[in-house]
């Protein structure tokens, strides 16, 4: 090929070798023609010889000749050591004569020449930056310290060679260190030994020079580095310019001013180092001794980090996440931590990394790292996906997804990357994001989600395949209405948009069950398993256990969705219950529910806490369906319920806890059916207390309770002096149970007042009470039409089973109790003390058993009075007592009694 157009002045260089020389840096030509007595250069050339210009005259071209061609290398052919403006290089040059044209060749061998120097002392140099090693040049500054008056150390980074790593063969990273390297052993001198550090660091050591000269230099190193051209061993040239751009970054510490020994100089520059890299400060940073004593535990931190970095000193531990439903792993967590001696936190590593300006290495290693953890445990990922941990402001650049893409191929389909609400910094970083998950057929996570301010747009915008609800919203959510009135709706939400919802977090198996019972998809947490070394097969057995069982138990169709009704008039329960909702959570003042009295619906109603409302149901025929009250009425809430036609709850009841009101009002009819273990139809079980009920109905309430232990109006405890009142309305009760009372506080302090418009028909059996207290005291007024009957073992009518005391005042109506027990009570007591007067009323009584009171107490105490009534009694019993008390007072007054005792006439004066 023609080199250069002679037709043209001055010469120009052919296409083909300006093409030839795009991938050969390291060779130039010139030529010489003597009718111009002129000599004419590359770029090449003129930067390989020092020349200042293309264009030499005959005079200088031959004094240029005669320098290189004066120091021929030994043993080699053509190669000469060229020295121009303190630099040496080491060159070969070929020229071809004619009678008027000289055309020559310059290449530089100053590699391989270096090389072969140091092949015959390969300890005394490094083998990628071919400068002397860190060993030797570090003994030579060790010997020449104590000599010399000042000197300084500066520690060089080469910046931007980590990110040729990622796409570059190791092969031409090394020859991209070896050709910096190069340059910068340009500058040494008599006073300035350059050595190798490591393959990203080399040290410059000035000997007696003063500050300004020492900062010119170093200026001029990294000028040099910028317009450095890479080539490898053959000189063809390394084209980093699209992807990366090198510079020096520089730490400065002198001696003896700031340091007093060799290795405190080491250290002071590698401080120096450390700042110039933290704070992106200027090429050339200077040892400060202050900033030292205030970030010495940073640099020793950052020092660590680098180790970590360069040596991947990163391992992964594996957390399950479970499916809700049924326990079974469905994908696992990678975890990083670190190994060996270093002892760093996640988040202490990347704080360090962001302080570094260094995330992209942490971000680099992660997904390679853990992407080979996948690929090396293929047969664990049959159906199972692994979630990856994303730092968002630094997504793989494109050479290293690709790299990362053609490395697992289809495996990136097991991927799960996860990413913070908000964390991606720009649309286009987002889209970048989206187009490689839809590339590789992975899927997207969007982690902490409600950790900050969260809306569904956000969740739209990401679409992704996977919420992860964030732990504070998790923790003690059993306890917080309000948490869960949010998880909630977060379910929800994910459901309506095909997106899966992931607990996260999850410590306690109260926050399992909790959000089990709240619908989500996967769980992951402590409780769970906590993460391990290891792909974990199965989650512990008494764990999948208790998931399964939750499920069973207390979620019908494995899902628990909540209906909270602000602003509603009126809703339509099977609507709800076809729309898979399993709660209403009643926030408004005024609502009906309306159903269909033939089709059962698995639901429960609460009003919320501190709420008051007056609720109608119409129709309804509700199953308490996780094993809760039926309706449940909040802390200090007040609920008036008013019935519409039929209505049936069952399992479990009304709860009124202690604090709260509830009145029942309607001309409708209510039937509660307990046969929840410990039940109640309208209080609480016999471990609580109770608030206010009032029962003001011109309709029908039913209650029929089989439970071991059962209160069907009332609870337990009455510590606040709450009242029941049955104001109007008939009232049937049917209580089958061990223990039992049907109207009253179990454990005593009742207070209940029966109005004339009030009628009762009740039926109990077992060891129960009809009104009054189980034990305890009791206070019983009462204006009612009565109808009981008592059977089991011992029975009291109205009064105290055990160790009563109180009152009872009849004050009319008609009261019919039959009796049939070994040890019972008709009105009165068993071993206690009540006051009971009896005005106005018809009392019929038949008893029997082997102890048996018809109107007093058998073995207590207290007095009987009876004026102006009716009283027929009958009773067939071992122990009988008719009227009275072991130790009370008897007073009938204007009154008939009419009294059979074990088939004898017993008969009482007025």
């Amino acid at each position: 090929m023609s080199i250069f157009d002679l037709s043209k002045r001055p010469p120009e260089l052919s296409h083909d070798w300006l093409v030839f020389q795009q991938f050969v840096g390291n060779i130039g030509v010139f030529t010489y023609l003597a009718k111009e007595k002129t000599a004419y250069f590359d770029a090449a050339a003129c930067r390989l010889l020092s020349c200042s210009g293309e264009e030499m005259n005959e005079f200088d071209f031959f004094n240029l000749l005669e320098s290189i061609s004066k120091n021929p290398v030994e043993g080699q052919k053509h190669i000469y050591r060229f020295t121009e403006k303190n630099v040496t290089r080491y060159i070969k040059m070929n020229i071809y004569e004619s009678s008027n044209e000289w055309l020559g060749f310059v290449q530089d061998f100053t590699r391989q020449i270096t090389e072969a120097d140091n092949q015959k002392n390969f300890v005394e140099y490094d083998p990628i930056t071919r400068l002397p090693s860190y060993p030797f040049s570090s003994q030579k500054i060790k010997k020449l310290l104590p000599e010399l008056k000042s000197c300084c150390l500066a520690t060089i980074c080469i910046n931007g060679i980590d990110k040729l790593g990622s796409y570059l063969t190791v092969d031409n990273t090394n020859n991209c260190i070896t050709s910096v390297a190069e340059v910068i052993k340009n500058f040494s001198g008599d006073n300035l030994i350059i050595g190798s550090k490591s393959n990203y660091e080399i040290c410059a050591f000035f000997l007696n020079t003063d500050k300004k000269t020492i900062y010119d230099i170093l200026n001029s190193m990294d000028e040099a580095v910028r317009d450095c051209v890479l080539t490898d061993d053959f000189g063809e040239i390394i084209d980093i310019s699209d992807s990366s751009e090198l510079s020096l970054s520089i730490g400065c510490a002198s001696y003896p001013e700031e340091a007093a020994d060799f290795n405190m100089l080491v250290n002071y520059s590698e401080f120096a180092l450390y700042e110039a890299r933290t704070d992106c400060r200027t090429v050339t940073n200077w040892f400060s001794k202050e900033n030292y004593l205030r970030e010495k535990d940073s640099y020793r931190n950052a020092q660590l980090f680098m180790r970590i970095v360069q040596e991947n000193l990163l391992t992964y531990y594996l957390q399950p996440i479970v499916e809700a439903q049924t326990g079974e792993i469905v994908a696992y967590e990678a975890l990083m931590r670190t190994t060996g001696d270093i002892k760093m936190t996640p988040k202490q590593i990347l704080a360090i990394a962001a302080s570094q300006n260094n995330l992209y290495a942490i971000e680099r290693l992660t997904f390679f790292n853990v992407m080979k953890l996948l690929s090396d445990n293929q047969q664990v990922f049959k159906d199972r996906k692994m979630f990856i941990n994303c730092i968002p402001d630094s997504l793989l650049t494109d050479e290293d997804f690709n790299e990362l893409y053609l490395t697992y191929g289809e495996l990136l389909e097991k991927m799960v990357v996860e990413m913070v609400e908000d964390g991606v910094a720009s649309v286009e970083g987002l889209e970048k994001l989206k187009k490689r998950l839809s590339l590789s057929r992975a899927k997207l996570a969007v982690d902490d989600y409600g950790s900050g301010y969260s809306n569904s747009s956000n969740l739209l915008k990401y679409s992704p395949d996977y919420v992860k609800i964030d732990r504070s919203l998790i923790c003690d959510i059993q306890n917080d209405m309000k948490k869960q009135q949010l998880v909630t709706s977060i379910i929800e939400f994910c459901q309506e948009n095909q997106i899966q919802s992931l607990a996260e977090g999850v410590e306690t198996v109260q926050e399992l069950k909790t959000v089990i019972r709240l619908g989500v998809d996967l769980v992951q947490g402590y409780f769970t398993s906590k993460p391990k070394p290891l792909f974990l097969n199965n989650i512990a057995d008494d764990v999948k256990d208790v998931i399964i069982k939750t499920n069973l138990e207390v979620r019908p169709e494995g899902v628990k969705k909540i209906y909270s009704a602000h602003n509603d008039k009126e809703i339509d329960l099977i609507r709800l219950a076809l729309e898979k909702y399993t709660d209403i959570h009643v926030y408004q003042s005024k609502l009906t529910i309306v159903g269909d009295p033939d089709k059962a619906v698995k639901m429960n109603i609460s009003i919320m806490d501190n709420h008051s409302c007056e609720l109608t149901l119409k129709n309804v025929n509700i199953t308490s369906c996780n094993g809760k009250p039926t309706i449940s009425v909040g802390e200090y809430a007040r609920l008036v319920l008013n019935v519409v036609k039929n209505n049936k709850l069952s399992y479990a009841g009304i709860h009124v806890p202690k604090g709260s009101q509830f009145e029942l009002v309607g001309k409708g009819y209510l039937t509660i059916d307990c046969f929840a273990p410990q039940g109640f139809g309208i209080g609480s079980d016999l471990e609580h207390g109770y608030g206010d009920i009032t029962i003001n109905t011109s309709g029908n309430l039913v209650i029929v309770s089989n439970s071991t232990q059962a209160v069907c109006i009332g609870g337990g405890y009455n510590d606040e002096e709450s009242e029941i009142r049955l104001e109007s309305g008939d009232i049937k009760m049917n209580m089958y149970a061990h223990d039992g009372l049907a109207v009253g506080s179990f454990n005593g302090d009742s207070i209940i007042d029966i109005s004339e418009k009030c009628s009762l028909d009740i039926a109990i059996s077992g060891i129960v009470a009809g009104i009054g207290s189980y034990r305890g005291s009791a206070s019983v007024t009462s204006a009612a039409d009565i109808n009981m009957t008592c059977t089991g073992a011992h029975t009291v009518g109205i009064g105290v089973l055990e160790d009563g005391e109180g009152s009872i005042l009849i004050r009319q109506g008609t009261i019919s109790i039959k009796l049939r027990s070994a040890q019972n009570a008709a009105i009165g007591a068993m071993g206690g003390s009540i006051n009971t007067k009896i005005k106005n009323a018809e009392i019929n009584i038949d008893a029997e058993g082997d102890e048996v009171a018809g109107i007093g107490d058998s073995k207590g105490t207290g007095s009987v009075t009876i004026v102006d009534s009716t009283v027929n009694m009958k009773l067939l019993a071992g122990t009988p007592r008719d009227i009275g008390t072991e130790s009370g007072d008897v007073q009938v007054q204007n009154s008939t009694v009419n009294a059979l005792v074990n088939n004898k006439r017993v008969s009482y004066s007025n």
